[in-house]
């Protein structure tokens, strides 16, 4: 598997991919705090799937390990230890019923529109809602709803990518995602959550 670091720069108008969504209004951003915008590292996680994107983690995570580092976890939500989908075993992300986790923010830009990574139905089919916010728009702390991930009933399931609906603006976008379980007594467990910088 390939890696390597990048530091992430505000790049100028015109480099920008256009993706805009068509239902979404493009706000006039207020200052954003671009300083915790650190280095991250890419890499090729799903190359066996036949994806050659590179990705990179969420912060509180490493490959094969959900630690949980600057997560916000509450009703329930925990990281707990299990078997993964190569038969290794390592920490994961549980969500029961109720539970809700909130992602230390990470940052993007409107070339980096998903993200990805493996989950698995413990109990029921309804399976995880996915909100992003983005600091200085109407979304920070109302949170969006941009789509849903479920498992293949209780194996593990890499699910297909997760649009982040970022703004067609020029610049770094400071943006957190908050997962949270459907349904009334189910369980999902989630890990090797990661952004798709689309650096193929």
């Amino acid at each position: 598997m390939f890696s390597f670091s990048l530091r992430r720069r505000y790049v100028g108008p015109l480099s920008l991919g256009v993706l805009i969504c068509a239902f979404i209004a493009v706000p006039a951003q207020a200052s954003v705090n671009t300083s915790q915008c650190l280095e991250q590292e890419f890499s090729q996680p799903f190359l066996y799937a036949k994806d050659s994107n590179y990705y990179t983690l969420l912060a509180g995570e490493s490959p094969d390990n959900f630690e949980g580092t600057g997560w916000e976890l509450s009703g329930g939500a925990q990281v707990v230890t299990d078997e993964l989908a190569d038969g290794a075993t390592g920490n994961v992300l549980d969500l029961p019923s109720g539970s809700k986790a909130v992602s230390p923010v990470v940052c993007v830009t409107s070339e980096y529109p998903f993200a990805r990574g493996i989950v698995r139905n413990v109990k029921g089919s309804e399976g995880v809602f996915f909100y992003v916010e983005y600091e200085g728009t109407s979304t920070w702390g109302h949170p969006k709803n941009t789509g849903q991930i479920h498992g293949n009933h209780t194996e593990w399931t890499l699910v297909t990518p997760v649009n982040l609906q970022p703004y067609n603006v020029p610049g770094l976008q400071p943006m957190r995602i908050t997962l949270i379980p459907g349904g009334k007594t189910s369980d999902f467990e989630v890990y090797n959550l990661y952004v798709d910088p689309r650096m193929h």
